[in-house]
């Protein structure tokens, strides 16, 4: 907490001419925490001016529709969407996770819902998205009785999982898939290759 926010919770509710008569641009809207908050005097929350995009750090908010994990996502869509303070205002004592949520879903705004939706639907797409590679690998390994293990991403689990970053995962399955390709052609021009050279060595002897 700086100077400016200082001044700015000291005008806290500011009259309504003195608003009117701010020149640039207006400040952001500051939340202060409450003063039983052992950082109350030091710390603050600031809204943006323009829409961010937050970053999650840690596991990966979980599938909807896998059971083994439905406490676990009950639990994270609790603590990113329902407004809390202790953990009493997410979960009652000897209740579920998934309970909490089913008596508390009224809590999350509409807005949200659709940004859980979205959620849902990238677990869809990248479960495609794997499904379709795993296809194409197949057809050009016809060949051959088994897909060969190093084409396969490394954290791949049974049900289609990732817990690290997936854009990694991909680009090391394409890289994979470019060294196959590339190893797999060189080693059908490599004859041609031999014939020409020893064409061009009979034809300098002679």
């Amino acid at each position: 907490m700086n100077e400016a926010d200082v001044k700015y919770l000291s005008k806290i509710p500011a009259p309504v001419e003195e608003a009117g008569n701010q020149k640039g641009r207006p400040a952001n809207v500051r939340y202060p925490f409450q003063k039983q908050h052992p950082q109350a005097t030091t710390h603050l929350l600031m809204k943006y001016s323009e829409y961010h995009v937050p970053i999650l750090y840690g596991p990966q908010i979980p599938r909807r529709d896998r059971d083994d994990t439905r406490e676990r996502y009950s639990r994270a869509l609790l603590t990113l969407f329902v407004p809390w303070r202790t953990i009493t205002d997410l979960c009652d004592i000897n209740q579920t996770w998934e309970d909490a949520l089913k008596s508390r879903q009224n809590r999350i705004s509409i807005r949200s819902w659709k940004i859980i939706e979205n959620i849902q639907l990238l677990h869809e797409c990248k479960k495609d998205r794997d499904e379709h590679l795993l296809q194409v690998i197949a057809e050009d390994q016809t060949d051959n009785d088994a897909i060969d293990p190093i084409l396969l991403p490394a954290n791949q689990d049974i049900d289609g999982e990732h817990d690290a970053d997936d854009s990694e995962d991909l680009l090391e399955l394409l890289g994979n898939i470019d060294e196959y390709t590339t190893a797999a052609t060189t080693a059908t021009k490599k004859p041609t290759e031999d014939k020409y050279i020893e064409e061009t060595i009979e034809a300098v002897k002679n």
